[in-house]
């Protein structure tokens, strides 16, 4: 206030000064409140840069400071770039009990695919309208090529006129000229006990075409049981089998099955009549059946591992199972990173599955370019044409794609395996059977020389589990990340909070410090600006403050 007080002459001495202090720039606010920060702070070093003496030395604690700052930061972020990039880690166990693994699906098809008893049936419909037997014989002999695609014997429109003779859909055609699976499985056996074959194992469909299915929970809406009631003046075989009463729980047909332990009493027995001189057409060069093993839950066809039974033969196949496991954290992991699907995050109300997708997938590249579904394929596209003899040369054409769908079936199909998912390991060995005098509940007064007995078990008491975990979770990261800020700068959260305390401390500080400004500030009718004539501005501006008011003193 001296500084100007020579250019005001003595009259004005009723005057004094009132200075309201000047607004301070956000420079200085910054370096002020880093400077109480750094007396102030936890942190190792910080308080050097603004105690030290000389300049030099505050040059060199801030490069120290901003070097272990810089540090603690790369760290962070290598930590974060691996946790982004790895996000799962794989954890092998090999002691689990062998009963918490389902006991997998076991579905059983004869090679041959036109039961002659049941072709002589329809070929006696066939031959009241002008159909001779030759003609019939093509039909039968091609109709293998729906399920093993290959050029067929008859033309095309005779094979449609054959089917709009009976009034027959393809499905139904099959269907009804397959071997009923009451007479293809003879006596059936699980955990040593007999149960009636035509109860616990049902018609379904595979890639072999139809079959029947054990411990089969893929589409349990499907039921054609009642499809051929028709033909059911073919003699059938009748056993005591010591059956079940209807309060007692059937295997396999109301839930997934478990096994207690291993070994072949502990597992299913069946004796099957694969009835080679019925044979009409078959899909293969031999007589046989064909066994596919798969999980439960999925269809019958990718994934599934098959082996073949001759007749007047003992299979038995070992199993050994293999499970992932995924936590629930992982699903909190993008789809993008985990590449793995829960069951939910799908739509519909059957689990995913994996084999299944890939399946769907192949068969709409495959066939859709012929505009039809093959019959054996799931009953989910009922606005879908099934596939008939007439569309063989299509089907053949396109085939060649397979491959290519195979290659690329992520990004074609946008299937990705599941992060819960079971597989089975088998090992079958086949013998010829022997009239060596062995008797069992399973063999007893049957005639060995036509029947084949299939065995299956588990051979280890325990399975193979991949749990996958995520790598770190978000506790752990969060430690880790603490152990490098307390590593680098000696913090900790109190160092956050500090930070925090006189960040929000100061920014209140100064607001608190204008409003006390303005509220001193006197009325406007009392103040007025006084400046003499003979005052030089740019001078006076220099030495006065540009906010220095005069005060009347009344």
């Amino acid at each position: 206030m001296n500084a100007c007080k020579h250019f005001y002459p003595k009259k004005y001495s009723c005057f004094h000064y009132i200075e309201l202090g000047s607004r301070s720039t956000f420079t200085q606010t910054v370096k002020r409140s880093f400077r109480v920060y750094c007396e102030n702070t936890g942190l190792h070093g910080f308080r050097y840069i603004v105690t030290s003496k000389t300049t030099f030395d505050k040059t060199i604690w801030f490069t120290i400071c901003l070097s272990a700052l810089v540090f603690c930061v790369m760290l962070m972020l290598r930590l974060w770039h691996y946790f982004s990039n790895n996000p799962t880690v794989t954890i092998i166990d090999t002691s689990n009990p062998i009963r918490e693994l389902h006991f997998p699906g076991i579905t059983i098809c004869n090679n041959n695919k036109v039961f002659k008893p049941h072709a002589d049936k329809i070929a006696e419909k066939l031959l009241i309208n002008g159909f001779d037997s030759d003609m019939s014989n093509k039909l039968f002999s091609s109709l293998m090529k729906l399920i093993r695609p290959d050029k067929i014997e008859i033309d095309n429109a005779t094979a449609s006129l054959a089917l709009d003779i009976l009034g027959y859909s393809v499905d139904r055609l099959m269907l009804e000229l397959m071997q009923p699976c009451n007479l293809l499985l003879v006596r059936c056996s699980w955990l040593g006990k007999l149960y009636d074959c035509n109860k616990i194992f049902k018609t379904v469909k595979s890639n072999e075409g139809f079959c029947c299915g054990f411990n089969y929970h893929y589409d349990l809406s499907a039921d054609y049981s009642n499809e051929y009631a028709w033909l059911m003046n073919i003699t059938m075989i009748a056993e005591d089998l010591h059956k079940s009463n209807s309060s007692d729980t059937l295997p396999g047909v109301g839930k997934i099955l478990h096994v207690p332990g291993t070994g072949r009493d502990i597992g299913l027995a069946v004796a099957l009549n694969i009835d080679p001189e019925n044979y009409k057409s078959s899909v293969r060069q031999f007589v046989g059946a064909t066994v596919l093993i798969h999980d439960p839950q999925d269809y019958p066809d990718i994934g599934a591992q098959s082996v073949t039974l001759q007749p007047a033969h003992v299979m038995a196949i070992t199993l050994a199972g293999t499970k992932i496991q995924s936590s629930k954290d992982i699903q909190n992991i993008p789809l993008r990173k985990r590449m793995c699907l829960f069951d939910g995050e799908t739509p519909g109300e059957r689990a995913y599955s994996y084999q299944t997708c890939i399946s769907e997938c192949i068969q709409q590249k495959t066939y859709g370019s012929c505009g039809c579904l093959p019959f054996f394929y799931p009953d989910e596209h009922p606005n879908e044409r099934t596939c008939y003899l007439t569309d063989v040369d299509c089907i053949l054409a396109h085939r060649r794609n397979l491959s290519q769908v195979n290659l690329s079936h992520i990004n074609d199909c946008n299937c990705l395996p599941q992060c819960n998912d079971k597989s089975y390991e088998v090992v079958s060995e086949s013998i010829p059977v022997g009239n060596v005098g062995y008797d069992s509940e399973i063999t007893r007064n049957l005639n060995i020389k036509n029947t084949s007995f299939l065995y299956v078990y588990f051979r280890d008491a325990t399975y193979l589990e991949y749990r996958k975990e995520t790598i770190i979770g978000w506790d752990s990261l969060l430690a880790s990340f603490g152990g490098i800020f307390g590593l680098c700068l000696g913090g900790s959260v109190i160092s956050l909070v500090e930070f925090l305390y006189y960040l929000l401390t100061d920014f209140f500080g100064i607001r608190k410090r204008k409003e006390r400004i303005q509220n001193d500030l006197p009325p406007a009718s009392k103040l007025f600006v006084s400046m003499p004539t003979n005052m030089h501005l740019k001078k006076c501006n220099t030495t006065l403050n540009q906010r220095t008011f005069l005060e009347w003193n009344q």
